[in-house]
Protein backbone atom coordinates (compact mmCIF):
# COMPACT_ATOMS: atom_id res chain seq x y z
CA UNK A 1 0.00 0.00 0.00
CA UNK A 2 1.39 3.45 -0.93
CA UNK A 3 2.19 6.11 1.64
CA UNK A 4 -0.66 8.31 0.32
CA UNK A 5 -3.17 5.47 0.66
CA UNK A 6 -2.05 4.87 4.24
CA UNK A 7 -2.55 8.56 5.01
CA UNK A 8 -6.08 8.41 3.57
CA UNK A 9 -6.89 5.46 5.84
CA UNK A 10 -5.51 7.45 8.75
CA UNK A 11 -7.85 10.33 7.87
CA UNK A 12 -10.83 7.96 8.14
CA UNK A 13 -9.53 6.67 11.49
CA UNK A 14 -9.11 10.21 12.87
CA UNK A 15 -12.61 11.17 11.72
CA UNK A 16 -14.07 8.02 13.33
CA UNK A 17 -12.28 8.79 16.61
CA UNK A 18 -13.56 12.38 16.58
CA UNK A 19 -10.08 13.81 16.00
CA UNK A 20 -11.36 16.40 13.53
CA UNK A 21 -8.32 18.66 13.82
CA UNK A 22 -5.96 15.80 12.96
CA UNK A 23 -8.14 14.69 10.02
CA UNK A 24 -8.30 18.24 8.63
CA UNK A 25 -4.54 18.74 8.82
CA UNK A 26 -3.82 15.41 7.16
CA UNK A 27 -6.42 16.00 4.44
CA UNK A 28 -4.95 19.40 3.68
CA UNK A 29 -1.46 17.88 3.32
CA UNK A 30 -2.83 15.15 1.05
CA UNK A 31 -4.61 17.70 -1.16
CA UNK A 32 -1.41 19.71 -1.56
CA UNK A 33 0.60 16.56 -2.33
CA UNK A 34 -1.81 15.37 -5.03
CA UNK A 35 -2.09 18.87 -6.53
CA UNK A 36 1.70 19.15 -6.83
CA UNK A 37 1.76 15.74 -8.51
CA UNK A 38 -0.84 17.17 -11.01
CA UNK A 39 -3.40 14.60 -9.89
CA UNK A 40 -6.12 17.24 -9.82
CA UNK A 41 -9.14 14.94 -9.86
CA UNK A 42 -7.90 13.22 -6.69
CA UNK A 43 -7.03 16.55 -5.06
CA UNK A 44 -10.56 17.84 -5.72
CA UNK A 45 -12.15 14.65 -4.35
CA UNK A 46 -10.15 15.04 -1.16
CA UNK A 47 -11.17 18.70 -0.95
CA UNK A 48 -14.82 17.58 -1.09
CA UNK A 49 -14.00 15.18 1.75
CA UNK A 50 -12.50 18.10 3.69
CA UNK A 51 -15.88 19.84 3.50
CA UNK A 52 -17.55 16.70 4.86
CA UNK A 53 -15.10 16.26 7.77
CA UNK A 54 -15.26 19.91 8.89
CA UNK A 55 -17.24 22.45 6.86
CA UNK A 56 -15.96 25.20 9.16
CA UNK A 57 -12.27 24.56 8.41
CA UNK A 58 -12.47 27.61 6.15
CA UNK A 59 -8.76 28.43 6.11
CA UNK A 60 -7.82 24.93 4.90
CA UNK A 61 -10.77 24.74 2.48
CA UNK A 62 -10.01 28.11 0.85
CA UNK A 63 -6.23 27.64 0.78
CA UNK A 64 -6.42 24.12 -0.66
CA UNK A 65 -8.66 25.42 -3.45
CA UNK A 66 -6.16 28.18 -4.22
CA UNK A 67 -3.29 25.68 -4.34
CA UNK A 68 -5.17 23.42 -6.76
CA UNK A 69 -5.91 26.37 -9.07
CA UNK A 70 -2.29 27.59 -8.87
CA UNK A 71 -0.93 24.14 -9.79
CA UNK A 72 -3.45 23.85 -12.63
CA UNK A 73 -2.42 27.24 -14.05
CA UNK A 74 1.28 26.34 -13.91
CA UNK A 75 0.80 23.07 -15.79
CA UNK A 76 -1.15 24.49 -18.74
CA UNK A 77 0.61 23.97 -22.07
CA UNK A 78 2.08 27.38 -22.96
CA UNK A 79 1.88 26.76 -26.72
CA UNK A 80 -1.82 26.04 -26.28
CA UNK A 81 -2.23 29.31 -24.31
CA UNK A 82 -0.58 31.28 -27.11
CA UNK A 83 -2.86 29.81 -29.79
CA UNK A 84 -6.03 30.43 -27.79
CA UNK A 85 -4.90 33.55 -25.90
CA UNK A 86 -7.87 35.67 -26.98
CA UNK A 87 -10.32 33.07 -25.67
CA UNK A 88 -8.53 32.54 -22.35
CA UNK A 89 -8.21 36.30 -21.75
CA UNK A 90 -12.00 36.53 -21.80
CA UNK A 91 -12.24 34.06 -18.88
CA UNK A 92 -11.47 34.26 -15.19
CA UNK A 93 -8.59 32.10 -13.92
CA UNK A 94 -11.05 29.51 -12.54
CA UNK A 95 -13.04 29.45 -15.80
CA UNK A 96 -9.83 29.11 -17.84
CA UNK A 97 -8.69 26.17 -15.73
CA UNK A 98 -12.12 24.53 -15.97
CA UNK A 99 -12.08 24.87 -19.77
CA UNK A 100 -8.50 23.66 -20.23
CA UNK A 101 -8.85 20.58 -18.02
CA UNK A 102 -12.19 19.62 -19.54
CA UNK A 103 -10.59 19.43 -22.99
CA UNK A 104 -9.36 16.15 -24.41
CA UNK A 105 -6.56 15.65 -26.91
CA UNK A 106 -6.75 13.79 -30.22
CA UNK A 107 -4.46 13.21 -33.20
CA UNK A 108 -5.65 12.32 -36.70
CA UNK A 109 -3.79 11.15 -39.78
CA UNK A 110 -4.36 12.50 -43.29
CA UNK A 111 -7.76 11.91 -44.93
CA UNK A 112 -9.65 11.04 -41.73
CA UNK A 113 -13.24 12.19 -41.27
CA UNK A 114 -13.81 13.85 -37.90
CA UNK A 115 -17.51 14.54 -38.40
CA UNK A 116 -19.81 13.84 -41.35
CA UNK A 117 -22.69 15.68 -42.96
CA UNK A 118 -26.05 14.28 -41.84
CA UNK A 119 -24.65 12.56 -38.76
CA UNK A 120 -24.49 13.64 -35.12
CA UNK A 121 -21.57 15.43 -33.51
CA UNK A 122 -21.58 16.89 -30.01
CA UNK A 123 -17.95 18.05 -29.73
CA UNK A 124 -16.37 21.47 -30.16
CA UNK A 125 -12.95 21.21 -31.85
CA UNK A 126 -9.91 23.45 -31.24
CA UNK A 127 -7.32 23.03 -34.02
CA UNK A 128 -3.76 23.21 -32.67
CA UNK A 129 -1.79 21.90 -35.64
CA UNK A 130 -2.39 20.72 -39.21
CA UNK A 131 -4.91 21.42 -41.94
CA UNK A 132 -8.50 20.29 -42.47
CA UNK A 133 -11.30 21.00 -44.91
CA UNK A 134 -14.95 21.77 -44.29
CA UNK A 135 -17.01 20.41 -47.19
CA UNK A 136 -20.66 20.16 -48.20
CA UNK A 137 -22.16 17.41 -50.36
CA UNK A 138 -24.70 18.72 -52.84
CA UNK A 139 -26.08 15.59 -54.52
CA UNK A 140 -23.11 13.94 -56.24
CA UNK A 141 -21.01 17.08 -55.90
CA UNK A 142 -18.68 17.81 -52.97
CA UNK A 143 -18.10 21.53 -52.40
CA UNK A 144 -15.14 22.89 -50.43
CA UNK A 145 -16.40 25.59 -48.05
CA UNK A 146 -13.27 26.40 -46.08
CA UNK A 147 -9.78 25.20 -45.15
CA UNK A 148 -9.00 25.22 -41.43
CA UNK A 149 -5.66 25.42 -39.63
CA UNK A 150 -4.06 26.34 -36.31
CA UNK A 151 -6.35 28.55 -34.21
CA UNK A 152 -9.61 27.60 -35.91
CA UNK A 153 -12.69 26.20 -34.16
CA UNK A 154 -15.14 23.72 -35.69
CA UNK A 155 -18.35 21.96 -34.69
CA UNK A 156 -19.96 24.98 -33.00
CA UNK A 157 -23.23 24.63 -34.95
CA UNK A 158 -23.93 21.23 -33.37
CA UNK A 159 -22.21 21.92 -30.03
CA UNK A 160 -24.44 24.82 -28.97
CA UNK A 161 -27.57 23.65 -30.83
CA UNK A 162 -29.19 20.26 -31.24
CA UNK A 163 -28.79 19.42 -34.92
CA UNK A 164 -27.13 16.93 -37.21
CA UNK A 165 -24.00 18.06 -39.05
CA UNK A 166 -24.62 20.29 -42.06
CA UNK A 167 -21.06 19.76 -43.29
CA UNK A 168 -18.18 17.29 -43.06
CA UNK A 169 -14.70 17.94 -41.62
CA UNK A 170 -11.85 15.91 -43.10
CA UNK A 171 -8.10 16.12 -42.42
CA UNK A 172 -5.74 17.31 -45.16
CA UNK A 173 -2.62 16.52 -43.11
CA UNK A 174 -1.72 15.07 -39.74
CA UNK A 175 -3.78 17.04 -37.23
CA UNK A 176 -3.50 17.66 -33.50
CA UNK A 177 -6.48 19.16 -31.73
CA UNK A 178 -8.33 19.48 -28.47
CA UNK A 179 -12.03 18.82 -28.21
CA UNK A 180 -14.68 19.69 -25.68
CA UNK A 181 -17.65 17.41 -25.07
CA UNK A 182 -21.11 18.96 -24.81
CA UNK A 183 -21.72 17.38 -21.40
CA UNK A 184 -19.17 19.87 -20.02
CA UNK A 185 -21.69 22.68 -20.55
CA UNK A 186 -24.19 20.95 -18.28
CA UNK A 187 -21.59 20.43 -15.56
CA UNK A 188 -20.54 24.09 -15.68
CA UNK A 189 -23.98 25.69 -15.53
CA UNK A 190 -23.99 26.01 -11.75
CA UNK A 191 -20.28 26.38 -10.97
CA UNK A 192 -19.02 28.33 -14.01
CA UNK A 193 -22.14 29.75 -15.73
CA UNK A 194 -20.17 32.33 -17.76
CA UNK A 195 -18.09 29.88 -19.79
CA UNK A 196 -20.85 28.92 -22.24
CA UNK A 197 -21.56 32.57 -23.09
CA UNK A 198 -17.86 33.37 -23.54
CA UNK A 199 -17.37 30.34 -25.78
CA UNK A 200 -20.33 31.29 -27.95
CA UNK A 201 -19.09 34.87 -28.26
CA UNK A 202 -15.65 33.60 -29.27
CA UNK A 203 -17.12 31.25 -31.87
CA UNK A 204 -19.05 34.17 -33.37
CA UNK A 205 -15.71 35.68 -34.41
CA UNK A 206 -15.49 32.91 -37.03
CA UNK A 207 -17.75 32.55 -40.05
CA UNK A 208 -20.86 30.49 -39.36
CA UNK A 209 -21.66 27.41 -41.45
CA UNK A 210 -24.73 29.18 -42.83
CA UNK A 211 -22.50 32.06 -44.01
CA UNK A 212 -20.13 29.63 -45.75
CA UNK A 213 -23.03 27.98 -47.53
CA UNK A 214 -24.50 31.31 -48.58
CA UNK A 215 -21.14 32.43 -49.97
CA UNK A 216 -21.17 29.37 -52.24
CA UNK A 217 -24.82 29.92 -53.21
CA UNK A 218 -25.78 26.72 -51.43
CA UNK A 219 -28.96 26.37 -49.41
CA UNK A 220 -29.26 23.65 -46.80
CA UNK A 221 -32.99 23.70 -47.39
CA UNK A 222 -33.09 22.52 -50.97
CA UNK A 223 -36.89 22.40 -50.97
CA UNK A 224 -39.11 25.45 -50.75
CA UNK A 225 -40.75 25.86 -47.36
CA UNK A 226 -44.20 27.19 -46.58
CA UNK A 227 -45.68 28.50 -43.36
CA UNK A 228 -48.07 26.04 -41.76
CA UNK A 229 -50.33 26.72 -38.78
CA UNK A 230 -52.39 24.36 -36.67
CA UNK A 231 -51.71 21.37 -34.45
CA UNK A 232 -49.95 18.11 -35.22
CA UNK A 233 -50.23 14.85 -33.28
CA UNK A 234 -46.76 13.40 -32.77
CA UNK A 235 -45.77 9.97 -31.51
CA UNK A 236 -42.40 8.27 -31.09
CA UNK A 237 -41.60 5.14 -33.10
CA UNK A 238 -39.66 2.13 -31.86
CA UNK A 239 -36.89 0.32 -33.76
CA UNK A 240 -39.51 -1.94 -35.36
CA UNK A 241 -41.57 1.04 -36.53
CA UNK A 242 -44.32 0.52 -33.95
CA UNK A 243 -45.84 3.51 -32.16
CA UNK A 244 -44.53 4.09 -28.62
CA UNK A 245 -46.23 5.74 -25.67
CA UNK A 246 -48.83 8.46 -25.94
CA UNK A 247 -49.14 10.97 -28.74
CA UNK A 248 -48.51 14.64 -27.90
CA UNK A 249 -49.46 17.88 -29.61
CA UNK A 250 -47.09 20.25 -31.39
CA UNK A 251 -47.70 23.68 -32.90
CA UNK A 252 -46.94 23.42 -36.62
CA UNK A 253 -44.48 25.99 -37.97
CA UNK A 254 -43.46 25.32 -41.58
CA UNK A 255 -43.39 22.56 -44.17
CA UNK A 256 -41.72 21.44 -47.40
CA UNK A 257 -42.19 18.31 -49.46
CA UNK A 258 -39.27 16.80 -47.52
CA UNK A 259 -40.14 17.68 -43.94
CA UNK A 260 -41.66 20.05 -41.43
CA UNK A 261 -41.03 21.76 -38.12
CA UNK A 262 -43.21 22.18 -35.07
CA UNK A 263 -42.88 23.79 -31.65
CA UNK A 264 -43.37 22.05 -28.30
CA UNK A 265 -42.69 22.99 -24.69
CA UNK A 266 -40.05 20.94 -22.85
CA UNK A 267 -38.90 21.85 -19.34
CA UNK A 268 -35.50 20.12 -19.49
CA UNK A 269 -32.86 20.59 -22.18
CA UNK A 270 -31.63 17.03 -21.62
CA UNK A 271 -35.07 15.74 -22.65
CA UNK A 272 -35.03 17.85 -25.81
CA UNK A 273 -31.58 16.52 -26.73
CA UNK A 274 -32.84 12.94 -26.56
CA UNK A 275 -35.24 13.64 -29.44
CA UNK A 276 -32.44 14.23 -31.94
CA UNK A 277 -32.16 11.26 -34.29
CA UNK A 278 -35.40 9.65 -33.07
CA UNK A 279 -38.01 8.32 -35.48
CA UNK A 280 -41.46 9.90 -35.19
CA UNK A 281 -44.92 9.68 -36.67
CA UNK A 282 -46.81 12.92 -37.22
CA UNK A 283 -50.42 13.38 -38.22
CA UNK A 284 -51.59 16.80 -39.37
CA UNK A 285 -53.83 18.60 -41.83
CA UNK A 286 -52.89 20.72 -44.86
CA UNK A 287 -55.52 23.21 -46.11
CA UNK A 288 -56.17 22.45 -49.77
CA UNK A 289 -58.47 24.99 -51.36
CA UNK A 290 -61.85 24.76 -49.66
CA UNK A 291 -61.04 21.31 -48.24
CA UNK A 292 -58.45 19.82 -45.94
CA UNK A 293 -55.96 17.04 -46.67
CA UNK A 294 -55.10 14.69 -43.82
CA UNK A 295 -51.43 13.67 -43.73
CA UNK A 296 -49.84 10.77 -41.85
CA UNK A 297 -46.03 10.66 -42.20
CA UNK A 298 -43.04 9.04 -40.54
CA UNK A 299 -39.72 10.83 -40.29
CA UNK A 300 -36.51 11.47 -38.35
CA UNK A 301 -35.71 14.38 -36.04
CA UNK A 302 -32.72 16.16 -37.62
CA UNK A 303 -32.78 19.36 -35.57
CA UNK A 304 -33.80 20.59 -32.13
CA UNK A 305 -33.45 24.29 -31.33
CA UNK A 306 -34.16 26.06 -28.04
CA UNK A 307 -36.29 29.20 -27.83
CA UNK A 308 -37.30 31.38 -24.85
CA UNK A 309 -39.69 30.08 -22.18
CA UNK A 310 -38.83 26.37 -22.64
CA UNK A 311 -40.11 26.25 -26.24
CA UNK A 312 -38.23 24.03 -28.70
CA UNK A 313 -38.61 23.83 -32.47
CA UNK A 314 -38.34 20.25 -33.70
CA UNK A 315 -37.32 19.68 -37.32
CA UNK A 316 -38.34 16.43 -39.00
CA UNK A 317 -37.14 14.96 -42.29
CA UNK A 318 -39.84 12.75 -43.85
CA UNK A 319 -38.98 9.17 -44.83
CA UNK A 320 -40.62 9.84 -48.20
CA UNK A 321 -41.48 13.09 -49.99
CA UNK A 322 -44.93 14.63 -49.96
CA UNK A 323 -46.81 15.01 -53.21
CA UNK A 324 -45.78 18.40 -54.65
CA UNK A 325 -49.37 19.10 -55.61
CA UNK A 326 -50.37 19.35 -51.96
CA UNK A 327 -48.13 22.37 -51.46
CA UNK A 328 -48.70 24.01 -54.83
CA UNK A 329 -52.27 24.72 -53.83
CA UNK A 330 -51.14 26.79 -50.87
Amino acid sequence: MSDLSQKEKLVDLYAKQGNTEGAVKLLFDLIVEHAKKKNFSKAELLRDKLYEVDSMALNEIVRSGEIIEEEKSESIDQDHLVIWSKLYKSLTDEQANALYYAMKEATYDIDETIFMQGQRNSNLYFINQGQLKISYRDGEREVLLKTLGTGHIAGEDTFFFESVCTTSMITLSRVKLNFLEKDSLLRWRDEFPGIETRLQEYCLSFKKVSDLLEAKNLDRRTQKRFKLSGKGMIQLLGASGKLLGRAFKGELSDISIGGLSFVIRISKQETARLLLGRKMNIKFVIPSGSSKQKIDKNGTVIGVRAHPFDDYSIHIKFDSLLDKKLLRRR
